[in-house]
């Protein structure tokens, strides 16, 4: 068994007084085993444990009518809390994945924690629990989920100015993520004031780049440009205040956010050398970071800004390292967004086929793997039925078809070594395409 086993197995089955009492919890736990009650399993080459669910709603049962009912919940919830807060090295670079992983594995038991908090009015922990881990949320396709555990708004109109703030923001970012804007943005407006009544500079930084990125979404530019420029700009200036740790990487977060979000004003704009710049310097703070959320949103918004001034090549180089970086996160709804745009990046060289390739492969993705969260924050590349039908009547009905099954039959892993190659300069033989029957997933 685990290190990490061992010391769950510690602090919830056993009484935080008493710490003897661990191995005795533990030969218990073997002779469940040994009787078939209790089954050993294997997650990410790690030994878990788990229940048959008769077995476990007896167990829940009998826990309840007892006296260790409060005590165990608490304990469990204490062990998942400390477990999910990043360590500074898991906040960037390889560890962030690593920490991602760690999270998704105890996926159902951190819901469970969160859940028991709120419900006990443990507001303040769950607050800053989920505060600490909503990457995990919002890059593995939980927003909604989370903001099922966190359903708090009634219950913090009392609470400390920040704390109040981070609960209604908290609450506006899973909603913005989950599709309702109309929610979200009141929630938002909220929480900006009470972030700056705190002295809280990189917490309304946060608020508002989002919140002026649901402005522009409703097309008030105006205003959404006046929030995000008098955001940056303060962002800028502590950049040279040398801010250091936690503090330093979500400054740079808040600066990559807010110059995509003006940035993407600017291009919708047709200031296209003042959008370069502006993605420029986001890709910049996010690559500094080393932060693979604001990296994907950067180089995605980078590639349109190239494409608009006509540089295919740089483009086409921007959303490969993009589908890169998403395949290694493994995050197969990003990579099919970056295939959407690479394949508007090919119908703009006059690539028909590949482009096919590209949208039916990044349809088959988003199918089996739901949404994602990248396209609430970019502008998704052309991907409809309009175009859909436009490269139909430009190519054939045989021809579609043909180009349509093979994307189709491409999977994740296959689907990436396309997209990573060179479009070939024939666009009707394109080099290296697998085989039709191929198929694969991103490992």
């Amino acid at each position: 068994m685990s290190e990490r086993s061992r010391c769950l197995q510690g602090a919830v089955g056993a009484a935080a007084a008493d710490p003897g009492r661990t191995g005795q919890v533990m030969d218990t736990l073997g002779s469940l085993v040994d009787s078939s009650l209790v089954r050993p399993q294997a997650r990410n080459g790690e030994p878990r444990f788990g229940l048959l669910e008769t077995i476990r709603e007896y167990a829940l049962e009998r826990l309840r009518d007892g006296a260790d009912w409060q005590e165990a919940h608490d304990r469990h919830a204490a062990y998942f809390g400390a477990l999910a807060e990043p360590a500074p090295a898991e906040l960037q670079g390889p560890g962030q994945l690593a920490w991602l992983d760690r999270l998704e594995t105890e996926h159902g038991n951190l819901g469970a924690a969160m859940s028991w908090l709120a419900e006990q009015d443990q507001l303040e922990p769950v607050i800053q629990l989920s505060w600490a881990t909503w990457r995990f949320w919002w890059l593995h396709g939980h927003a909604e989920e989370l903001a099922s555990y966190v359903d708090i708004l009634a219950k913090s109109e009392h609470l400390p100015p920040r704390l109040r703030a981070l609960a209604l923001s908290g609450t506006g970012f899973g909603l913005f993520a989950s599709g309702d804007q109309a929610t979200a943005q009141p929630l938002l407006e909220q929480s900006l004031p009470l972030y700056r009544q705190a002295g809280d500079m990189l917490g309304a930084a946060t608020t508002a780049a989002m919140l002026g990125h649901l402005l522009a979404l409703q097309h008030q530019n105006a205003r959404a440009s006046e929030l995000l420029e008098q955001t940056l700009a303060p962002l800028q200036e502590a950049g040279n205040d040398r801010l250091a740790g936690p503090e330093r990487l979500q400054l740079l977060l808040d600066v990559a956010l807010v110059c995509n979000f003006l940035g993407q004003i600017r291009l919708s704009q047709a200031d296209h050398d003042r959008a370069a710049q502006l993605f420029t310097e986001a890709l910049n703070a996010a690559r500094s970071a080393q932060d693979r959320f604001t990296i994907l949103v950067s180089l995605y918004d980078l590639a349109l800004s190239s494409q608009a001034q006509g540089d295919l090549t740089g483009a086409a180089e921007r959303l490969q390292e993009g589908v890169s970086q998403s395949a290694e996160a493994r995050d197969e709804p990003s990579v099919a967004y970056y295939l959407e745009a690479l394949a508007a990046v090919a119908i703009r060289q006059d690539n028909l086929e590949r482009a096919v390739h590209l949208l039916a492969a990044a349809g088959a993705l988003l199918q089996a793997k739901g949404s994602g969260w990248l396209h609430a924050l970019v502008p998704r590349a052309a991907h409809d039925d309009g175009l859909l039908a436009a490269l139909h009547s430009r190519m054939g009905d045989a021809a579609f078809e043909q180009a349509w099954t093979q994307g189709r039959s491409l999977g994740g892993s296959r689907a990436i070594e396309y997209a990573l190659q060179d479009a070939p300069p024939d666009p009707t033989r394109p080099e290296g395409l697998p085989r039709a029957g191929d198929t694969g997933a991103i490992s």
